[in-house]
């Protein structure tokens, strides 16, 4: 049977990974972008985040544990524990044993209240008061909903450690898991946007710039606003409408080699003014996600990163990736139902992505892989398919 996969961030790659081994599948993923990916691309912009991996993103590392990494060992294996730095008024910079500095006991209790009481007309809401270049408008409380909220605080209470990948997530998580698949004979193409899709008769008729082709089945991983203009191409009736969410700046900054941060023996988050610093020793560079800073410009954030990682020399390179646009970056939002997204059914069409209902409880990684994997689960169970990399999230 042919199966056609509509894109290739991580529950793209997922569901073909989870397909992948069987004898009688023959799997497309079919890629907009010029980089695969997903939002876990790299591209002239750099990255779109520092890329964490929790401690209970269960699913995604057991996948990780079984694709090569560029120097032999797993990417699962490549993945460094990151050690976290929290600013407090009394000690300076202190390492906290919680990945969050609000439950971390190193930091005061009095200075855990006053973050919060400072962040309270936060820079979400900037939009509200945005006086010009520069300021934080990518952020705004409206975004937010009550459940995404409540999911992310629960949240707090069960991750408490975070990997990071050595280097470029490309490099190190995507170039990897594509190569894995090619080697299994799926055929992955870049560049080759889905203009619309057609379910009849048992199959799907698939329409690229490269003309139409027939599946037997279609899994739909497209993000949220992808997926509606598609649906809506396709004249496909949906329930689905473009969940706001929050946006980020990230830069990507390569340091001189003589830099002192840069002689840690691993991976170091520092966190302060809103600002997370990511800085990765063997590749050299930080990363730089602003969420919470009052401004994002590139003047203003490099100085508050040589302020805080104490840096001696002039950088090297900055790469800024503004993900102001709904595809590029998501903090939290609200999850789509499966068996809600189509009004009318359509029996050859799957979905997968981060914004299915038995995703992970924030917008991650883990999320999307879960979801991958419950799509090829249906795809095994409607077609009769029973090997492969089977996966053991159910309810999708």
């Amino acid at each position: 049977m042919r199966i056609c996969v509509i894109g290739s961030g991580i529950a793209g790659l997922t569901t073909a990974f989870a397909l992948c081994d069987h004898p009688d599948a023959e799997l497309t993923v079919y890629e907009q972008d010029i980089h695969f990916g997903g939002r876990a691309d790299v591209g002239p912009g750099g990255e779109h985040c520092p890329r964490f991996f929790m401690d209970d993103y269960r699913h995604l590392l057991r996948i990780l544990g079984m694709i090569k990494g560029p120097d032999g060992r797993t990417v699962h294996e490549s993945l460094r524990r990151v050690r976290r730095f929290a600013h407090t008024e009394s000690t300076g910079w202190v390492e906290i044993s919680h990945l969050y500095r609000a439950l971390a006991k190193e930091v005061p209790l009095r200075e855990k209240l006053k973050s919060l009481w400072a962040w309270r007309p936060s820079p979400l809401l900037a939009e509200k008061h945005f006086r010009g270049r520069g300021d934080n408008r990518y952020g705004s409380a409206r975004n937010y909903s009550v459940m995404s909220l409540a999911r992310m605080a629960a949240n707090l209470f069960r991750a408490k450690t975070a990997f990071v990948l050595p280097g470029a997530t490309d490099e190190y998580l995507v170039d990897p898991w594509v190569a894995h698949l090619r080697e299994r004979r799926v055929t992955l193409t870049a560049d080759r946007r889905v203009s619309r899709i057609e379910p009849s008769g048992g199959t799907v008729r698939v329409h690229t710039r490269a003309g139409a082709e027939e599946f037997d089945a279609v899994v739909v991983t497209a993000f949220v606003p992808d997926m509606v203009a598609l649906l809506d191409a396709s004249r496909i009736d949906h329930a689905v409408s473009e969940a706001g969410h929050t946006h980020c700046v990230a830069f990507t900054v390569d340091l001189d080699t003589r830099e002192p941060v840069l002689r840690e023996p691993g991976p170091v988050m520092y966190s302060r003014d809103g600002i997370n610093i990511l800085v990765q020793p063997e590749a050299g560079r930080c990363v730089v996600l602003c969420t919470l800073s009052p401004r994002t410009d590139e003047e203003y954030v490099l100085e508050k990163v040589r302020r805080h990682l104490d840096l001696r020399h002039p950088v090297r390179r900055v790469r800024t990736r503004p993900n102001q646009r709904p595809g590029e970056a998501i903090l939290a939002g609200d999850y789509l139902r499966r068996d809600r997204i189509l009004r009318r059914p359509a029996p050859t069409v799957y979905f997968a992505g981060s914004a299915i209902h038995n995703s992970y409880p924030i917008d991650s990684a883990e999320g999307a892989a879960r979801t991958g994997l419950a799509a090829a689960a249906l795809i095994r169970r409607d077609f009769g398919l029973r090997t492969g990399h089977e996966g053991s999230v159910h309810g999708a």
